[in-house]
């Protein structure tokens, strides 16, 4: 496949380079243009877990979407969520996107695909959540943090063909995945493990075994979850009984990862807390459901940002 990744972060540049090893055409698209001269040429290096150091050189990388010609399979989003709409405006205006390129996000938090589906349509959106664990350590250079499975499924569509590619091609790179038909509830497991991690492991400077390991941070974590799982059942989204325990074995399984939201403050980025325990607050004052904990969170990170100047 001829595969596009807009943002290459920790999660895009892990993915790409397992496609590069498996043999499939990989471009990447970056708003940094120090971080595309650098993928160009010096690669993109992954330390793995057996702390082996690689390095996989893409196709192409590009600065804005545009400059693609190459009609690509596919385009994967995996930027931060404040700004999906920003890169898939410029992403629908490529060469590289034609009738039959699917979009696939792979991102954080809740309002993703209904901005994809609003520029790209419905009917080649597709939605996925991955478990894999992955530290930015600096522009270009990636550790993997811890292995786990990822799931894809259609947006609106009832027939899941058009995801079956899409994950055979994952496991074809050694990335365990699998086909959902019900892409909400995966969207919202996802992000329930987002809620008992990110802002926990931000405010701390935790990796994320802390989460599981230290007992403070797995009540509070559990506390932030029980909230969700309310609003969650007040808009009908079906969770798993077992879902506080899975978030922390979660945190166990991705024990040597820093989170997304860790790693942005660490980097002193602008967090996607609005889009994780932020959209848990908004949603829970519409339907009255009272989230303390959340809200707590979210003026700890909104205050943490303000400090290093994220949040002018």
């Amino acid at each position: 496949m001829k595969i596009f990744i807009i943002g290459t972060g920790a999660i895009g540049g892990l993915l790409g380079a397992r496609f590069i090893e498996a043999g499939e055409e990989v471009y990447f698209c970056d708003i940094k243009p120090s971080l595309v001269e650098q993928l160009l040429s010096q690669g993109i290096v992954v330390r793995e877990i057996n702390g082996q150091e690689r390095t996989f050189f893409p196709k192409g990388a590009y600065v804005d979407p545009v400059y693609l010609k190459d009609p690509c399979d596919i385009f994967i989003f995996t930027v931060k969520s404040y700004a999906t709409r920003v890169a898939a405006e410029r992403a629908v205006l490529s060469p590289a996107l034609s009738h039959e390129t699917l979009i696939l996000t792979l991102q954080n938090g809740l309002g993703n695909p209904e901005i994809l589906e609003n520029i790209f349509g419905s009917e080649r959106l597709i939605v996925g959540t991955t478990a894999q664990g992955a530290t930015l350590l600096e522009p270009g250079v990636i550790r993997h943090g811890g292995t786990g499975p990822t799931f894809i499924g259609p947006w609106k569509q009832e027939n899941t063909a058009i995801v079956e590619p899409v994950v055979d091609m994952f496991n074809k790179a050694g990335l365990e995945a699998y086909v959902r038909n019900d892409v909400k509830t995966l969207i919202w497991e996802k992000l329930l493990v987002n809620v008992g991690i990110n802002a926990i492991t931000a405010l701390t400077g935790i990796l994320n075994e802390g989460v599981y390991r230290f007992k403070p941070a797995s009540e509070l974590s559990r506390q932030a979850v029980r909230e969700a799982v309310g609003v969650a059942k007040k808009l009908g989204i079906p969770v798993r009984d077992d879902i506080e325990d899975h978030v922390l074995k979660v945190a166990q399984s991705t024990g040597r990862n820093r989170s997304s939201m860790g790693q942005d403050v660490d980097r002193k980025h602008r967090t996607e807390i609005d889009a994780i325990n932020g959209a848990i607050v908004n949603l829970g004052q519409e339907y009255g459901i009272s989230t303390p904990v959340n809200w707590t969170l979210v003026q700890l990170v909104k205050t943490l940002e303000l400090g290093y100047g994220a949040g002018e």
